[in-house]
């Protein structure tokens, strides 16, 4: 209205985004405090004095006109002087004269609330900036030395109440003081149309609306200011009885009214149309800053989950408004706490606590997953897309075949002691190459159900063979490779160590031990056997090295993908390159490519689903018994907003640690199980040596429930061991959603 042009400049300074919450308790020990009472006499006194003082325009015109009456008294004086003939007195005249040229009187016009110039009152913004860093009790005594109109002084004074939580206090300077100082004004100066706008303001924030409409008609009967009248009847009939025909009439007359703004977007929020009743709000604090369209705005920041806007709005919820404090607070609480502000959520908390829990009724506390990371994130895909291109590099691996040959040897030496007479050493060779010849058999069964895909009967044969001849490298390789065939990883993982300890310089199990520890998510171990792998390789004959040339690519592609040479590819077959092919899509996660080679991968024993990343991870949950899979599998259900699955897959873990207790706890409250997430946030404390993850779920599980007092609980806590505690390393967070209660 009259007065929001010039209060709009008083905010100028408050442009800065930055969230300040509460006082700074420290910078508060730092300064000389005053006591409440000493505070309050001297403000009492100031406020007599500026009572005191003529604020009418009738008093200031008889100034001037005073001022008028000095100035031609002074000119006759030096006129008639001017006709006598000492030439001396005249000088002494004119010394004195200019000596007494700066009387400043009509200096007293900027008091006018009118001529005011907010600009200038540098104690009202310092007033402002210091509420923002909370020193309030400076700001106070900035406030009492403003120049500004009493009224405008009283606001601030109030608003810095409403942020120390004192809502009495604010309430005495916001209405009593403030309305006893604007009906003097108004009686002092009928004509004052900032008085009975002001008042209007007063009477409707305290629903006294007969006085309220007096205010109206009196400015109708002076016929001083139409617009104000027209402006004050549409926020009447609005409030009083929700009517809005005339507000967008209005706002066609007058569309850079913040009032009529304002009232726009409640009638568009009360319709339920959030996104169009924030066209209106924020155009109208563009204009002029009021505390209950900042709310507006942050209800429906909030209500939409854009929290971080929401927050940078709560130092300004309360500028000169009264209304709504406690749910305000119970707001600000809320998201301050789910943003780890704890100690600004716990000071929003003490605030009006007595009623606080009203506000219940208002808002509800819904808990969910958070995490920086999604089911095709980069953290989770890095560990996991290596785990997919293992896959592949298994069952391209083959087992070597055993040449029956090689039991002549045992044959011959066999003749040699039995024509010596040494016939036990004779039957010794003769066992052997009779064992021998018995496992290339077997190993022969092996390969022909090994070609015919059935991987369970070839590895029991090569276990057969191997049971013939338990020392045979190649049959040692052979069942660790059928093993990893079968997802027997712990066998495979035997093996395969038992051949690097016996035979270092054979390449082939290194690959076996990198596909291992990909599987079991050891990404720096797997890396390791890979380049010991490509080491021994290099150090083979060259006719041996030529076999082994396609799986040199594969390891090569895996070590250096940036400089990996296109040109190698040429010394693969054609079904060699279609393998590379799809080892190069799994390790970039072309899921696209992946579902084109379905019928290719089920060729080579691959039997996944690569619809999503969460149905290949389903491939690997199933098939292999490890806790990575487990734990992998359980984030992804997470993610993908299936907690019951997610608490499923976490079963049998075999050393469960801090972290798997927190996930636990989180898939069960999201599951509808409060009870038993409160039981695994605590196993998490104990097992993790406290941290602030389980805390803060511990407090979300008593908000969702309605308990305040057992949020408090947990935020003491909280509060209390801060310097002990430390955040729980885990890739999903419990947060929560704050909603309005329909």
């Amino acid at each position: 209205m009259a007065d929001e042009d010039r209060l709009k400049d008083q905010e100028s300074f408050d442009n800065d985004e930055e969230v300040i919450i509460i006082e700074d308790e420290e910078e508060q020990k730092e300064q000389p405090e005053e006591t409440e009472q000493e505070e309050e006499k001297h403000l009492e006194a100031e406020e007599v004095e500026e009572l005191e003082k003529p604020k009418s325009n009738l008093w200031v015109y008889v100034g001037v006109a005073a001022a008028i009456l000095i100035i031609v008294a002074v000119a006759l004086f030096f006129t008639l002087h001017k006709k006598k003939p000492q030439s001396k007195k005249p000088e002494k005249t004119l010394v004195k004269t200019e000596k007494s040229k700066p009387k400043p009187k009509p200096k007293l016009k900027p008091k006018k609330p009118v001529a005011y110039n907010p600009v200038v009152d540098a104690h009202f913004i310092k007033a402002m900036r210091l509420q923002q860093k909370g020193k309030y009790k400076e700001a106070l005594k900035q406030l009492k030395q403003a120049t500004v109109d009493l009224y405008i002084s009283y606001y601030g004074i109030a608003y810095v109440y409403l942020q120390m939580g004192e809502v009495e206090k604010a309430k005495e300077y916001l209405f009593d003081k403030t309305k006893n100082y604007l009906i003097l004004a108004v009686h002092n100066n009928p004509n004052y149309i900032n008085g009975y706008v002001n008042l209007f303001r007063i009477y409707m924030a305290q629903k006294n609306y007969k006085d309220a409409l007096s205010m109206i008609n009196a400015l109708r009967v002076k016929g001083l200011d139409e617009k104000d009248v027209k402006l004050m009847q549409a926020y009447y009939n609005f409030v009083k009885d929700n009517s809005s025909q005339s507000i967008f009439e209005l706002i066609k007359q007058y569309p850079n009214s913040p009032l009529l703004l304002g009232l726009a977007g409640d009638y568009y929020l009360k319709n339920n149309q959030p996104e169009e009743a924030l066209k209106y709000f924020e155009k109208a604090i563009r204009l002029y800053p009021l505390g209950s369209v900042y709310y507006n705005i942050a209800l429906i920041n909030t209500q939409n989950g854009r929290y971080k806007s929401a927050l940078r709005l709560i130092p300004k919820m309360y500028y000169m408004d009264i209304d709504k404090i406690r749910c305000k607070n119970y707001m600000a609480f809320f998201l301050l706490l789910r943003d780890s502000k704890f100690d600004a959520a716990n000071r929003f908390l003490n605030l009006n606590k007595q009623y606080f829990d009203g506000c219940y009724r208002h808002f509800e506390i819904i808990p969910k997953v958070y995490s920086d990371l999604d089911v095709s994130s980069y953290s989770i895909r890095s560990n996991f897309n290596f785990i997919l291109a293992a896959e592949i590099l298994n069952m391209y691996l083959k087992p070597i075949k055993l040449i029956p040959e090689k039991a002549n040897s045992n044959i011959k030496l066999g003749m040699v002691y039995q024509n010596l007479g040494l016939s036990e050493d004779a039957a010794n060779e003769f066992y052997k190459a009779a064992s021998f010849s018995e496992a290339v058999l077997l190993s022969q069964y092996a390969s022909k159900y090994y070609a015919l895909g059935d991987y369970k009967k070839s590895l029991k044969y090569y276990k057969l063979a191997l049971d013939k001849t338990p020392t045979n490298p190649l049959l040692i390789y052979n069942v660790a490779i059928m093993s990893l065939k079968n997802h027997d990883i712990k066998t495979a993982s035997d093996m395969l160590s038992q051949l690097i300890l016996t035979y270092p310089a054979f390449p082939l199990p290194y690959l076996g031990m990198f596909i291992v520890k990909q599987i079991e998510g050891k990404h720096m171990d797997a890396i390791k056997y890979l380049g010991s792998f490509s080491q021994r390789l290099k150090s083979l004959d060259y006719a041996t090295q030529k076999k082994l040339n396609a799986l040199s690519v594969f390891s090569d592609y895996i070590i250096d993908r940036i400089n990996f040479s296109q040109e190698k590819l040429k010394a693969l077959s054609q079904p060699q390159k279609r393998v590379f092919l799809l080892f190069e899509a799994a390790l970039g996660q072309d899921l696209d490519y992946l579902s084109i080679e379905k019928a290719f991968e089920r060729a080579i024993g691959i039997g996944w689903n690569p619809s999503s990343l969460v149905s290949l991870c389903e491939y690997f949950f199933k098939n292999y018994d490890n806790d990575f899979i487990k734990r992998l599998m359980a984030t992804m259900y997470l993610l993908n907003g299936q907690p019951q699955k997610a608490y499923q897959a976490m079963y049998n873990v075999k050393v469960y640690t801090a972290e798997d207790y927190y996930k636990l706890g989180v898939a069960y409250l999201l599951s509808g199980y409060p009870e038993i997430a409160d039981n695994f946030f605590t196993k998490s404390i104990l097992k993790g040596d406290n941290f602030y993850n389980a805390y803060v779920a511990k407090a979300i599980i008593q908000a969702s429930k309605g308990s305040l007092v057992g949020v408090k609980y947990y935020l003491k806590i909280i509060l209390k061991k801060e310097a002990k505690l430390a955040w729980l390393n885990t890739d999903v967070f419990l947060s929560y959603d704050i909603r309005l209660k329909k």
